[in-house]
């Protein structure tokens, strides 16, 4: 299965993400993506080994809770220079002893998760994240949770028990640890393979089953009001109104500023259509990423 028909599976099949986003119903696609196409936990194991995973690339926690840094991480000297943060022996301790790794901004060096990650977004408007999750046998990372953001969970090695909570009538925008668990949760195991969209703020916690569990997430944050505002504002500033008031505010007072500004401001969101805001405001959050 080629990478082009990974992702138009994931996108265009029946639960696929087109149809789905933005909608409040989780989507489960079986046998959707070829595993071998994305980080192995053999090639994760070669990272620990080799000491190549430097923080903050990776973290480690178990129910929740995470150690110190200090006893995951040590200095080694490269080229003459001493450098901090590199992964320790001890985070193959920690993972003997159940705790969940995870690694992030995989996108920023991993090309099968980064070209997956520009079909996403190249296909819906959102700033796409990616993160792998290694987790040992009957073992659960996090508590239950909801994340700020939609999620999409790709199953690569093991299989992993997903608890997926009641959202409420109308779901929380924002991240968290106060989710309802009195209810009994909707429960799905996903194998090699597997995809599974949470909507926006969907509680859930997840268990490794039957034995390790390696799994793929993106988080799929759309512009917020904030974001949407600064992509207005980046738009004034390098417009040629924006400049010609900058040139001839000595003149004005504060008072008189804040009018002209206001005006002016105006009158450019008038001009702009929607979805030029929209496409700004994903420029800026999505220049983080290296290319």
């Amino acid at each position: 299965m080629s990478a082009s028909d990974s992702l138009s599976k994931i996108l265009d099949g029946p639960d696929g993400l087109r149809s789905r986003f933005g909608g409040t119903e989780v989507a489960i696609i079986r046998n959707c993506i070829a595993p071998e196409d994305f980080i192995t936990r053999n090639a994760i194991d070669s990272l620990l080994h080799r000491s190549l995973l430097r923080w903050p690339y990776f973290s480690v926690f178990k129910e929740g809770v995470k150690p110190a840094l200090g006893e995951l991480t040590e200095s080694r000297s490269v080229n003459g220079r001493t450098s901090s943060g590199y992964a320790s022996a001890g985070v193959s301790r920690h993972l003997d002893n159940g705790a969940t790794l995870k690694l992030n901004q995989v996108e920023d060096w991993h090309r099968g998760t980064r070209d997956l990650l520009r079909g996403i977004e190249a296909a819906l408007p959102v700033e796409a994240k990616a993160f792998v999750f290694l987790t040992p046998q009957d073992n659960t990372g996090m508590l239950p949770h909801r994340d700020g953001s939609h999620v999409l969970v790709i199953q690569l090695e093991g299989r992993k028990e997903w608890h997926l909570y009641d959202p409420g009538v109308v779901p929380r925008s924002d991240s968290g640890l106060d989710v309802d668990i009195t209810a009994p949760p909707r429960i799905e195991v996903l194998e090699p393979g597997d995809v599974m969209y949470l909507p926006h703020g969907y509680p859930h916690a997840a268990t490794a089953v039957g034995g390790w569990s390696l799994h793929l997430t993106y988080t799929l944050t759309e512009p917020t009001p904030q974001a949407l505002v600064r992509a207005v504002v980046d738009s004034w500033l390098s417009s040629p109104a924006g400049e010609d008031l900058a040139a001839r505010s000595a003149g004005l007072t504060p008072e008189r500023r804040v009018g002209e500004v206001s005006e002016s401001v105006a009158a450019l969101l008038g001009a702009l259509d929607d979805a030029t805001v929209v496409q700004n405001a994903l420029a800026t959050m999505r220049g983080r990423r290296v290319t």
